[in-house]
C-alpha cells in the first residue's frame, strides 16, 4: 500500500479503537453499577439477556455486515445506495422474525420469571441494531470510521446515562435494558441523517410489489444472500463459541455464578479491541485491493508486520493486565461478592491473549484471500469441541472448567487458522496464485 493508504488505515484504526474503548468503558461502568445496586444476580440476568440478544442479532445479520463492508468498499455511490436498500430490507425482515421467535418461543418455554422479562426487553433492540449494522457497514466501507465510531459512542453514552438514572431511582435490569434499546434507536436516526446528508441514503431502485418488480427484487435479494451466507455461518458459530460457556453456566448454576464468570470474561474481551480495531480498519483496503494481481504480496506483507505488531501488543497489554488484575476488577466491579474469584479467572484468560490476538490476524488474512469457507469449517470444529468439553467439565468443575476450556479453545483455533493462513496465503507459489 502507498503511504496515504497506510495513513488512512492508521487513522481509521485509531478512530475504531477510541470508539470501542469508550463503548467498553461505558459498558463496564454500567456493569459495575448493576453489580453494586442489584448484586451479582441482577448483573447475571442482565448479561444473560444481552448474550441471548447477541445470538439473535448474529442470526438476524445473516452475514450481511461483513459482506456489505467488502462490497461498499468496491462499488460506486449509486450502486452502493441500491445495495444498501436491499440490505436494510433484508435486515429488517430478519430482525422482526428474530423478535417474534424470541418472545413467542424461547421466553415462554425456557425463561420464566425475571430472566424471561429481561430477555424480552433486550430483544427489542434487534431491529435498530440490525439496521445500524447495514448503515455502519456503508460508512466503514467508504472508510469513514471516525463518523460511525462517534455516533456509536454518543448514542451508547445516552443509553448508559439513562440506565444509571433508572438504577438510582430504584429501577432494575429491565429498565436498564429499555434504555439500551432507546440508545440504539437514537443511533439509527443519527446514521440515517448522516448517509442522507452525504447522498448515500438507500435508493429503492426496485419497488417491492406485484409482478415483475417483485420478481426482480427477490432475484436481487437471493443474489445478495447467496454471497453473504458463508459470512453468516462464521458469525453464528463465533457468537456461540464466545457465549456457550455462559449459557451452560446459566443452565446449571445460579445467577450469581454467571455474574462472577461473566465479570471476568467481559473484562477479558475488552482486551481484544486493540487488534480488532487495526484489522477492521484494514479490511476495506484489503477488499478494495483483493482483485489486483499482486494481492498475495499485500497479504504477505501485512501478515509479517501484523505478527510483530500483535506480539508487541500481547507483551504490553498482557503483562499490565495480569499484574494489575486486582485493581482493574475492584475499579470496575467494586468490592461486591465474587470479585476475588473473578480476578483469578481473569488472570487465567489473560494468559490466552497470544492465541486470541494471532488467530484474529489469521482469520482476517483468510477473509481477504477469499477463504471464509475454510474459516467457517475451522470455527465449527472448535466450537463443537468447546461445547463437548464444557458439557463435560462445567457440571463437575463449574467456572474453573469453563475458563480452562476457553483458554484451550483459543489455542486450538490459532493452530487451525494459522495452518490455513500459512498454507493458503504465505506458502502458495506464483503459479498457484495465477491459477487460484
Amino acid at each position: 500500500m502507498r503511504y496515504s493508504a497506510y495513513a488512512r488505515v492508521g487513522m481509521n484504526a485509531l478512530a475504531l479503537l477510541a470508539g470501542r474503548t469508550g463503548l467498553l468503558l461505558l459498558g463496564l461502568w454500567l456493569n459495575g453499577q448493576l453489580a453494586r445496586t442489584l448484586g451479582v444476580a441482577g448483573l447475571g440476568r442482565y448479561l444473560l439477556a444481552l448474550t441471548i440478544e447477541g445470538i439473535g442479532l448474529s442470526l438476524a445479520s445473516v452475514g450481511l455486515n461483513v459482506y456489505a463492508v467488502r462490497e461498499f468498499a468496491r462499488r460506486d455511490a449509486e450502486d452502493a445506495r441500491a445495495l444498501l436498500a436491499t440490505i436494510l430490507a433484508l435486515k429488517a425482515i430478519a430482525a422482526v422474525l428474530g423478535i417474534a421467535v424470541l418472545n413467542g418461543t424461547l421466553v415462554p418455554l425456557f425463561l420464566a420469571g425475571p430472566r424471561g422479562e429481561a430477555v424480552a426487553w433486550a430483544s427489542l433492540g434487534l431491529l435498530p441494531q440490525a439496521l445500524n449494522g447495514g448503515l455502519v457497514a456503508l460508512l466503514n466501507g467508504r472508510q469513514r470510521m471516525e463518523v460511525s465510531s462517534a455516533i456509536d459512542l454518543v448514542t451508547r453514552l445516552a443509553g448508559v446515562l439513562g440506565g444509571l438514572v433508572v438504577l438510582v431511582r430504584g429501577g432494575d435490569e429491565r429498565h436498564v435494558l429499555a434504555c439500551y434499546v432507546v440508545g440504539h434507536l437514537l443511533a439509527t436516526a443519527a446514521l440515517l441523517r448522516v448517509v442522507s446528508a452525504w447522498r448515500l441514503g438507500p435508493r429503492w431502485r426496485v419497488a417491492v410489489g406485484a409482478g415483475q418488480n417483485r420478481t426482480a427484487w427477490l432475484s436481487q435479494a437471493r443474489e445478495v444472500l447467496g454471497e453473504s451466507l458463508p459470512f453468516a455461518g462464521v458469525d453464528m458459530v463465533a457468537i456461540l463459541y464466545r457465549r456457550l460457556d455462559l449459557l451452560l453456566l446459566g443452565h446449571w448454576y445460579s445467577d450469581g455464578v454467571v455474574g462472577i464468570y461473566g465479570a471476568a470474561y467481559r473484562l477479558w474481551e475488552t482486551l481484544g479491541m486493540l487488534p480488532s480495531s487495526l484489522l477492521d480498519a484494514l479490511y476495506p483496503e484489503l477488499s478494495r485491493r483483493a482483485v489486483l494481481a499482486d494481492r498475495r504480496a499485500h497479504l504477505k506483507q501485512f501478515y509479517r508486520r501484523g505478527v510483530m505488531a500483535l506480539l508487541v501488543l500481547v507483551l504490553v497489554v498482557g503483562s499490565a493486565s495480569y499484574w494489575l488484575a486486582p485493581q482493574l476488577m475492584a475499579r470496575v466491579y467494586g468490592r461486591s461478592a465474587g470479585v476475588v474469584e473473578s480476578t483469578r479467572l481473569f488472570r487465567v484468560l489473560v494468559l490466552a491473549l497470544p492465541f486470541t490476538y494471532l488467530y484474529l490476524l489469521n482469520g482476517h488474512v483468510l477473509y481477504a484471500a477469499g477463504e471464509q469457507r475454510r474459516v467457517l469449517r475451522a470455527m465449527t470444529g472448535v466450537t463443537a469441541g468447546n461445547a463437548l468439553l464444557n458439557g463435560m467439565l462445567i457440571p463437575r468443575w463449574g467456572i474453573w472448567g469453563a475458563v480452562g476450556v476457553a483458554a484451550l479453545s483459543e489455542a486450538v483455533l490459532l493452530a487451525l487458522l494459522g495452518r490455513l493462513a500459512l498454507h493458503r496465503v504465505l506458502h502458495r507459489s506464483a503459479w498457484q496464485d495465477s491459477v487460484g
